[in-house]
């Protein structure tokens, strides 16, 4: 079994069929692409997005709909193809990526207009942009908390 040394988990083994390969990069990190997700019971609802390519690169992540229950993404035909998918909603999670400010939890937001999407049967994934100015880029989590 894989193993990847984090600098948050420190060695944590992965399975190959775990691996989500980004077809379209995260913004602002081009050159990874293999990542896993981390599921911990003293997290949840957090999950953690571990990069492969770089270990020490690991994104805080969550469903968006446990924070907005009306959030909604339209994916478009083009990436339904980047995803190898079909047009079923249920083949794919949607997450974002929770910013956490050093020190400050109590301000952490979420980017609603950046979610990341992932077909669950081939685990193919890409970041979007959402061109809908009722969400935010920085949605505070705590101010405006439901569930989490």
């Amino acid at each position: 079994m894989p193993v990847v040394k984090t600098s948050r988990f420190g060695e944590v083994q992965y399975e190959e069929s775990d691996v989500i390969t980004f077809v379209r990069a995260i913004l602002g990190f081009d050159d990874l692409c293999k990542y896993f997700i981390i599921s911990r019971p003293e997290s949840e609802p957090f999950k953690w997005l571990q990069s492969i390519d770089d270990p020490s690169v690991c994104f805080v992540i969550i469903d968006p709909m446990l924070v907005v229950d009306d959030y909604t993404v339209d994916i478009s035909p083009y990436d339904i193809k980047q995803l190898q998918g079909s047009g079923n909603k249920d083949d794919y999670m949607v997450y974002t990526i929770v910013t956490v400010p050093k020190g400050k939890p109590e301000q952490m937001s979420i980017n609603l207009q950046g979610p990341i999407i992932i077909n669950i049967k081939k685990l193919k994934a890409i970041q979007v942009v959402v061109n809908d100015t009722k969400y935010d880029v920085r949605y505070s989590i705590l101010a405006n908390q439901q569930t989490v």
